[in-house]
């Protein structure tokens, strides 16, 4: 046996190392098979039951992120935007570098820290004025309290306490007299910025614990919520360290990470481990967000065009099945690189203000087409491989419905049956909006109940369907 082992030690390794393997291998090959072959694709057929609701809607899109863009020359504002976005519904919007970004803390000539909240307030005012409620991402850490720069340890714990108390006191009890349900999220991708950890020298777990008990005691405010961690992705070692290793009598209202990559599934699979593995640790109810999310984590083409806007309905489409409930899409606004031109593949939805007139990036346009999904939920079947689907009426009892056709290729066309049952007859005035820019408007006849007819979606294409009853 042990000349036999000697001998063919090579071959009996390499059959081990396949073996372990194995469970990356098998994805990969399966993906790639059905890439080229198109074995797993199922077409969709759309039948919506007018007469059958499935509770009310879910916008996890109400919430959207947005970077420090800030230009040179000028305070970062959001002035310029704020009409524009404003008829989406937005209810929160994020921002961060709140703390090293907008010139707050000081230390004066006694010692003591000071506070300057005009140019935050300024971007707070332009949140409030699209119709939203600021979510603070608590970061970076002040110079004026830092041990070095921004992403390092503050020279006193007790001072980062205070840096975070006096920014709830303010925003949740002293500004306009508080805003009601501001959510602060302590810091912002802690694993990236800082290389913050779950335990060891340099840990997050003391980072929140501060600042949530410091939130916490400030006395005289409007509800808030306060959680974290913000991390670059859903780390599942992130979640036993936050609630394993806090005291449990240290305050989390929320849990959040950010998720950037084309597969819709990936997001859905975060959210359904999050849910399991929170079952376990928790003895209250706990919101879970992606308090940032994109197609991709870098800049590039692809958040100009349409696939990046198919993908985003795509992912809110498959997040109202979940347990989330908001999802950050990054960002409002584009920077303005100085060697760029408007449309440089920024993340924004929209081009900034610097180019002259903002434009609305096709993202922009599928969040408008949300923008009126809401009311009853309505049953929905046939969604297929790439074509998925929500059905909704409203107070009005106008019936809407969205389509939208996305694949990570951005190539797939598809030719959808679409059917409606359980109408009222009669004649229905009939709206079809598409992302690519087409608008049909028709009037159509019920008898019997039921519409039907095809719809042709081309690749990274959507459509929102409104019809009422005349």
């Amino acid at each position: 046996m042990r000349k036999y082992l000697t001998k063919n030690w090579k071959t009996l390794a390499l059959v081990l190392g396949l073996f372990v393997l194995l469970p990356i291998t098998i994805p990969l090959a399966q993906r790639a098979w059905k890439y080229l072959t198109g074995a797993s694709y199922a077409p969709a057929n759309i039948t919506v039951d007018v007469s059958q609701t499935n509770g009310r809607v879910k916008r996890v899109w109400d919430g959207v992120a947005q970077g420090f863009e800030k230009l040179p020359d000028a305070d970062f504002r959001l002035n310029q935007v704020a009409s524009i976005v404003k008829p989406t519904g937005v209810r929160y919007v994020r921002i961060d570098h709140v703390f090293d970004g907008f010139d707050v803390i000081s230390r004066g000539s006694d010692g003591r820290l000071a506070y300057n909240w005009t140019k935050l307030d300024n971007i707070i005012g332009d949140i409030t004025a699209m119709g939203a409620k600021p979510f603070i991402a608590l970061s970076y850490m002040p110079t004026a309290i830092s041990k070095g720069d921004i992403l390092d340890f503050p020279k006193n714990w007790g001072e980062w306490g205070q840096v975070v108390a006096a920014t709830v006191s303010r925003y949740s009890r002293d500004y306009k007299g508080g805003i009601d349900g501001v959510i602060y999220e302590v810091w912002n991708e802690p694993d990236l910025f800082g290389g913050w950890k779950m335990g060891g020298s340099k840990n997050y777990v003391t980072l929140y614990a501060t600042a949530a008990n410091a939130a916490n005691g400030v006395r005289g405010t409007k509800p808030f919520k306060i959680g974290g961690p913000a991390t670059t992705g859903f780390y599942p070692a992130w979640v036993t360290g936050f609630y394993d290793k806090l005291d449990e009598n240290v305050r989390i209202d929320f849990f959040s990470w950010h998720r950037y990559s084309s597969e819709v599934d990936f997001f859905v699979r975060d959210a359904r481990t999050a849910t399991e593995m929170m079952q376990t640790r928790i003895h209250k109810p706990q919101d879970l967000y992606i308090t940032e999310w994109g197609i991709n984590p870098e800049r590039g083409a692809a958040y100009d065009g349409r696939w990046a806007a198919a993908h985003y309905l795509a992912v809110n489409r498959a997040l109202m099945d979940s347990n989330i409930d908001l999802a950050f899409a990054f960002e409002i606004m584009d920077g303005a690189p100085a060697d760029k031109g408007q449309f440089h593949g920024g993340w924004g939805m929209l081009t900034n203000p610097k180019y002259g007139a903002v434009a609305k990036k096709p993202r922009f346009k599928a969040w408008e087409m949300l923008a009126p999904i809401s009311g009853d939920r309505l049953v929905l079947s046939g969604e297929g491989s790439y074509v998925t689907g929500v059905a909704t009426r409203d107070a009005n009892e106008t019936i809407r419905v969205l389509l939208v056709n996305y694949d990570e290729t951005g190539k797939h066309d598809e030719v959808v049956p679409y059917t409606m049952i359980g109408m009222l007859d009669g004649v229905y005035s009939v709206s079809e909006t598409y992302l690519s820019g087409r608008v049909v408007n028709t009037s159509v006849t019920v008898v019997g109940g039921t519409y039907t007819r095809d719809i042709s979606l081309n690749a990274s294409d959507a459509v929102l369907l409104t019809m009422t009853r005349k």
